[in-house]
């Protein structure tokens, strides 16, 4: 640290190290923890809007599969099944199966997506106060090196 850190601030390099790598980490921890957490945020909070453009637009993956499937399910009555009512009804079968599906999907989603949002709440903030912690923990660090400082110590005797 050299003569006049030693004089105003003490010396503890570890200590100083260790505050400039806490910060890098939590630059690059926060920097990305907050672009994943906003976008896990923005897909529970369009899940739990209740708006169905919203939630079919976050599915659309996942329902385009069931979609598919369906298709394909109704190509194969059409290609291996007579041409009789029954594939008519087998085919309507098929739809109302998928719409079900669909919607017990969305159902079982929306609730994860209130039980993740919970949960994402209360690790940002055990996150937050974790970090608080640390500062707090560091600036008692460098006030002890202050006060153990050359400087410190002189004014420690002067005073006492």
């Amino acid at each position: 640290m050299g003569f006049w850190g030693s004089m105003f601030g003490g010396s503890n390099p570890t200590l100083n190290a260790g505050i400039n790598q806490a910060g890098q980490v939590s630059g690059f921890g926060t920097t990305k923890g907050e672009g994943l957490t906003t976008a896990a945020g923005n897909f529970f909070t369009g899940l739990l809007s209740g708006n169905p453009a919203q939630t079919a637009k976050l599915l659309a993956p996942q329902i385009k599969t069931q979609q598919a499937q369906a298709q394909q399910a109704k190509q194969t009555t059409a290609q291996f099944h007579n041409r009789s009512g029954g594939t008519n009804a087998r085919n309507q079968t098929i739809d109302d199966t998928t719409r079900a599906n669909i919607g017990d999907m969305i159902s079982k989603m929306t609730g994860d997506a209130a039980t993740q949002s919970a949960s994402l709440g209360k690790s940002l903030i055990d996150t937050g106060m974790e970090a608080l912690n640390q500062r707090v923990n560091f600036s008692q660090g460098q006030m002890q090196n202050w006060a153990n400082s050359i400087f410190g110590n002189a004014l420690r005797t002067t005073f006492s």
